[in-house]
């Protein structure tokens, strides 16, 4: 169960920092706090390089970006790119132009690469830092919620393929991790639902204390003032990282944080990128505790519980997709990034705070014919 620190030991007021430290594979320093730009640029000051390449989305330049950017540029030679925004990053076309510009750009070994943005920036920024010359530092500056309390946890760089998400790629931790919750300010609703989805699934899979937490502080509308949104995304950090710390390749123990995430994975990609992440997923979690309990595995209770914090607390409200029919789920699905082989594998819950663990194996195999059942059932729903 995760301890939650004192209140003296997490970020009270603008400017104040606080280091993470996550104890995963290559864990590298994560400093989190509101309003702590300026010490960014102090700190870049205690590492040797010899120019920065700086990656944004240009709606993120426009508000927080550009004033970052000029901050640094002020100090060091730094040069800025604009990415394609959300999922259309995750591409080949994309990373292949980011490498070449930066070898045309005079990249060296001695560059360092920083991702200004969300998770898709990350991942494009992370897989370029990986790939170019074998591998140079880069420094992730995570923009929403998702990024901050999920994405950079997990040291997973990837992109896209034309059959599925994140079927190519490597871990590849950044330099360090610097957290900012004033760049909070301007995300989007659905994407800040996005971040906390992730909480509210930590907390089935492993957390019930935190689960009560989440419920208690939920609102549809995500309304907080600066110190609360702080305190919620810090605490969705500490939920993640105990599961961190026991897997930190998530190939074993770690493999729950996918709960409900195959079927999630799969409807935004059939979305083409026209739905947030967190929707998806939203979706994905309701739909996998509907065949948790059709395998008899949790009780009717679970599955509500799933459908008032996501609809009713969170404010994920949105009906299935019209068209997303089952067989298209399950023919997409079939391409997950997790599959051993042919047969459909899924993340089930036992119970609050647990998942279901059938001869050591966390990725239970199910027959297409009960997942094409249940997903008939949640799309034909009113």
């Amino acid at each position: 169960m995760v301890q939650y620190p004192s209140e003296r030991s997490r970020p009270n007021k603008p400017g104040e920092i606080i280091e993470l430290r996550t104890c995963v594979k290559e864990s590298r320093p994560y400093y989190f706090g509101y309003k702590i730009e300026e010490s960014l640029i102090k700190k870049l000051r205690e590492y040797e390089f010899d120019r920065l390449f700086f990656y944004t989305e240009k709606n993120l330049i426009e508000s927080f970006g550009k004033s970052l950017f000029e901050s640094i540029r002020a100090e060091y030679p730094c040069e800025l790119t604009l990415l394609p925004s959300g999922e259309h990053c995750k591409h080949f076309p994309v990373l292949e132009k980011t490498l070449v510009d930066l070898t045309e750009k005079g990249a060296s070994k001695k560059s360092m690469l920083i991702a200004f943005g969300g998770g898709t920036v990350g991942n494009l920024v992370g897989l370029s830092a990986g790939l170019l010359y074998r591998g140079v530092r880069f420094i992730e500056v995570p923009t929403s919620i998702t990024g901050q309390s999920d994405n950079v946890l997990s040291n997973k760089q990837g992109i896209n393929g034309k059959n599925g998400k994140n079927h190519f790629g490597f871990y590849h931790a950044p330099l360090f991790v610097w957290g900012d919750t004033q760049y909070l300010a301007t995300e989007p609703l659905n994407s800040k639902r996005s971040g906390i989805v992730e909480g509210i699934k930590n907390g089935f899979i492993s957390d019930p204390d935190f689960l009560d937490y989440m419920e208690n502080v939920l609102n549809p509308d995500v309304n907080y003032s600066d110190a609360e949104l702080t305190d919620l995304v810090y605490r969705v950090i500490l939920s993640k990282l105990p599961i961190l710390q026991r897997d930190p390749t998530e190939r074993v123990y770690g493999a729950i944080l996918e709960y409900g995430h195959t079927f999630g994975h799969a409807l935004e990609w059939l979305m083409g990128g026209e739905m947030f992440h967190g929707e998806a997923i939203s979706h994905g979690l309701r739909i996998a505790a509907r065949l948790s309990r059709r395998l008899g595995l949790i009780d009717q209770a679970v599955v509500e519980r799933h459908d008032y914090l996501i609809v009713e607390k969170l404010g994920f409200s949105q009906p299935f997709p019209v068209g997303i029919t089952a067989q298209k789920m399950i023919e997409t699905m079939r391409s997950d990034n997790k599959k051993t082989g042919p047969d459909l594998r899924f993340v089930l819950l036992k119970k609050t705070g647990e998942c279901h663990n059938p001869e050591g194996d966390w990725l239970v195999t199910v027959d297409d014919a009960i997942v094409e059942e249940i997903l008939e059932e949640f799309i034909g729903a009113k």
